[in-house]
């Protein structure tokens, strides 16, 4: 799990496994991204002046929560992106593993409603003027 970033798939594959040491590796892994947060990596004060902690400062939980980090030096100096991996995604296979999520029975729900409608029932008058003639 440390040399390759896990996708969902791989780690939904591995939480199906009857490998047990693997599921674990993976719940844990699914814990810490579940569990972090952006100040383990940023803070800011008052100004809004914001701050990376240094990578010896970052918790493991931390450092694999990172997905990518960007600094671009500017003109009024460096434009920094963190971005997380998700954390709901994380949070609803943990969910799923624990059986804290309705099972999957899509053998219980119709693939197809069907609505049928029906239009008002249209009724014709005949108008008839005082002298007995008769306009449609």
């Amino acid at each position: 799990m440390a040399n390759k970033p896990l996708t969902t798939r791989k780690a939904r594959a591995a939480l199906e496994s009857q490998n047990e040491s693997r599921k674990e590796a993976v719940v844990q892994g699914l814990e810490a991204l579940a569990s972090s947060e952006i100040t383990d990596v940023l803070s800011w004060d008052d100004m809004g002046q914001v701050q990376v902690r240094a990578s010896h400062e970052l918790s493991p939980r931390a450092k694999q929560a990172i997905k990518k980090v960007k600094i671009t030096q500017t003109q009024d100096g460096a434009n920094i992106e963190v971005e997380m991996h998700d954390k709901l995604s994380a949070l609803r296979l943990l969910a799923k593993h624990r059986g804290l999520l309705e099972p999957n029975s899509d053998e219980t729900r119709p693939s197809m409603i069907g609505i049928n409608v029906t239009g008002p029932k249209t009724t014709t008058y005949e108008v008839k003027d005082d002298e007995g003639s008769t306009d449609t």
